[in-house]
């Protein structure tokens, strides 16, 4: 339970077994590739033996694949959005599988046929669209002319003309007082709150003065070049319009029938993100007409199983493997960090991640707190009720086959259902009730009890954090370090507790006596010791002063464990006070309203109690505990893997 021991792989082969080494270290998801041609930390034979720069490969092998990729993710969406409704949409239920399953399943032809249907399918249904978007367009227009009942070509007057017009609703009663006054002919044929359409009929020797009117009112002319009225023009674009719609639903049930093929399509894209994520490394390594050389790291433990694997892939006899331990630089400026716990503890390592990732040679705080966020977790929800809910909820959820991510929070909380339920029943607490015998600790008579208890599980885990800062100085040999940043404020704190015991419980003077003199002591080397490391002794002195009051920061720590305490009472009370509000309605809304309030109420109180156990239980680790021993800053391992959009990728053996 600690950071895993890391080793540089080196892997030579000839350059056509290229892409399978790739696509097998990919699928074994245990390996890093560096950079060779940008890591500067023990690559300077790169520079001796390959004085050419990084390889560029061709961006068209990106371009494809992003191509394929947009394609893929606009297909699926133009048949969820335009399909049928009819057709149920078989997205690809999460599964487990390996790399290489995934990538013989893979029919690249398939893929293009099906994305060449689906686009042909949205052409036409493009098509179809704007088709009727210009008839609709006609529709309208058309609508506000069908009155009409006259042709240009009907119209054959030597010495008359006619004009049709629209003009806005505002200025209508002016323009046609003026159209009245000139004893101008005129039909109105269309209004409405915005515009009106008309026509005139007027002499030829008047169009100076139509022209004039035009000009004044900004009339727009409407010019119908049709060989039938308007009317007769509305009906057939009308009939053609619903031709149009059943075309449409029938497109639509053709897309919709498309659904099927999402499955594929996504499992196609799953391949398609692996092979993108392979592309996004090739100028990491060296590869030539002839050679083909990559590093990376791997976890010690695992290079035996990849050498197998890689061996019974490839042929021993075509690669050559080797393993070198990190050297001091490389573990400074480069190696990454991977934690490495069991079961119980490994969800757990999302805190620490949350935090920052221990630095290679540092101390994983994951399995020294795991403990203690456990209890407290627990302590903080404490409600039997609540917990057998989130246990019963998570490992139905881990039934199926979930995210990674996701698995692991399911686990987490699932693990963290145990401390609420056993909390709840020394509280005797069931979803705020009572289980009808007497609590272990009471939330309304024991609080003091519950306030001590808090501040004990305080001091055991800040004792502990000063002991491992104590362990970390001494692994780097620096023992006085190791005193006063470790056991001497342990020196203070056994001093005080021996002290206060001897002084208040046990009424005996020789104890406490010793309590006061440990923790003089302690005291001292916290100041002396800054002076024996220091060249400067009044400032080693100054330094040590100053150390010394950072014990006001221990009391202000063990302070804030006792949101313990007001957590785990103000959960319970509120649930009871839920419980008493729907007690106190009459037995018909108790049955009916009640039931729904109830199921509304629990529900919140359950999110804001997990919320604040969560935030809080990771706070007491983040301040009180990490801030004793904790520095962090370690780069994650980042082996080269897949996206796992749709499908948990199995190391494959």
């Amino acid at each position: 339970m600690a950071v895993s021991k890391m080793s540089k792989l080196t892997l030579i082969a000839q350059q056509g077994y290229s892409e399978q080494i790739l696509s097998a270290i990919q699928g074994f998801q245990g390996v890093e590739i560096r950079d060779l041609f940008q890591q500067t930390v023990s690559n300077e034979w790169v520079e001796e033996y390959f004085e050419e720069a990084a390889p560029l490969p061709s961006q068209d092998g990106l371009s494809k694949i992003d191509q394929q990729l947009e394609e893929i993710a606009h297909a699926i969406q133009f048949i969820e959005h335009h399909g049928s409704s009819r057709e149920k949409g078989m997205h690809l239920k999460r599964q487990q599988a390996t790399l290489k399953t995934l990538e013989e399943k893979f029919d690249e032809s398939a893929l293009l046929a099906e994305l060449t249907s689906i686009q042909e399918l949205e052409q036409r249904f493009t098509e179809m669209n704007e088709k009727q978007r210009v008839l609709h367009e006609r529709e309208s227009l058309l609508q506000k002319w069908q009155a009409l009942d006259f042709l240009a070509e009907d119209f054959s007057l030597r010495s008359a003309n006619y004009f049709l017009g629209t003009v806005d609703a505002s200025v209508w009663e002016l323009l046609e007082q003026q159209i009245k006054e000139r004893q101008i002919y005129y039909e109105l044929i269309y209004s409405d709150e915005q515009l009106v359409n008309f026509s005139l009929v007027y002499l030829r020797k008047e169009a100076s003065i139509i022209q004039e009117l035009i000009h004044q009112f900004s009339v727009i002319t409407f010019t119908y070049k049709e060989k039938e009225l308007p009317k007769v023009e509305l009906a057939a674009i009308q009939q053609v319009l619903l031709e149009s719609v059943e075309e449409q639903k029938r497109l639509a049930r053709l897309i919709g029938q498309k659904k099927i093929s999402i499955e594929s399509l996504e499992m196609a894209e799953e391949v398609l993100l692996a092979y993108k994520n392979r592309w996004m490394i090739h100028d990491r390594f060296i590869k030539d007409d002839k050679v083909f050389l990559l590093q990376g790291w791997l976890e010690t433990a695992s290079f035996n199983r990849f050498e197998a694997f890689i061996n019974d892939l490839i042929g021993q006899e075509n690669l050559y493997l080797e393993i070198e331990e990190p050297t001091e630089v490389e573990i400074a400026e480069e190696i990454p960090t991977k934690l490495k716990n069991n079961a119980v503890v490994k969800p757990f390592e999302m805190l620490t991640e949350m935090y920052s990732l221990p630095k290679y040679h540092e101390i994983d705080p994951t399995p020294w707190f795991m403990p203690f966020y456990f209890v407290f977790f627990g302590m903080m929800v404490a409600d039997a009720g609540y917990g057998a809910l989130m246990l019963l909820a998570t490992t139905l959820a881990l039934r199926t086959v979930l995210p990674r991510g996701m698995e692991r929070f399911m686990h987490f909380f699932q693990i963290l259902a145990v401390p609420t339920i056993m909390w709840g029943l020394i509280y005797n607490s069931f979803f705020g009730y009572s289980l009808g015998y007497p609590p272990i600790l009471s939330t309304s008579d024991d609080v003091i009890s519950i306030l001590i208890l808090s501040i004990i599980f305080g001091v055991i885990q800040i004792f502990i954090g000063l002991g491992l800062a104590a362990k970390e100085n001494i692994k780097a040999k620096n023992y006085l370090g190791a005193v006063s940043d470790g056991f001497a404020w342990q020196g203070i704190m056994v001093g005080a507790i021996v002290g206060g015991l001897g002084k208040m419980l046990l009424n005996s003077q020789p104890l406490f006596m010793v309590g006061v003199v440990l923790a003089i002591v302690s005291a001292l080397l916290i100041i002396l010791t800054p002076m024996l490391q220091s060249k400067s002794k009044i400032k080693g002195l100054a330094k040590g002063a100053y150390n010394l009051y950072g014990i006001t920061s221990y009391i202000g720590d063990l302070v804030s464990y006792t949101r313990l305490m007001a957590l785990g009472i103000s959960g319970g009370s509120i649930a009871a006070a839920f419980n008493m509000l729907v007690g106190y309605m009459p037995p018909i809304a108790r049955f009916s309203v009640g039931i729904l309030l109830m199921v509304a109420l629990h529900g919140l109180n359950i999110f804001l109690s997990l919320l604040s156990a969560y935030v809080h239980g990771a706070r007491l680790q983040y301040v009180e505990f990490f801030g004793k021993f904790y520095e962090g800053g370690g780069r994650a391992f980042r082996p080269l893997k897949t996206e796992e959009k749709y499908v948990n990728i199995e190391q494959e053996k």
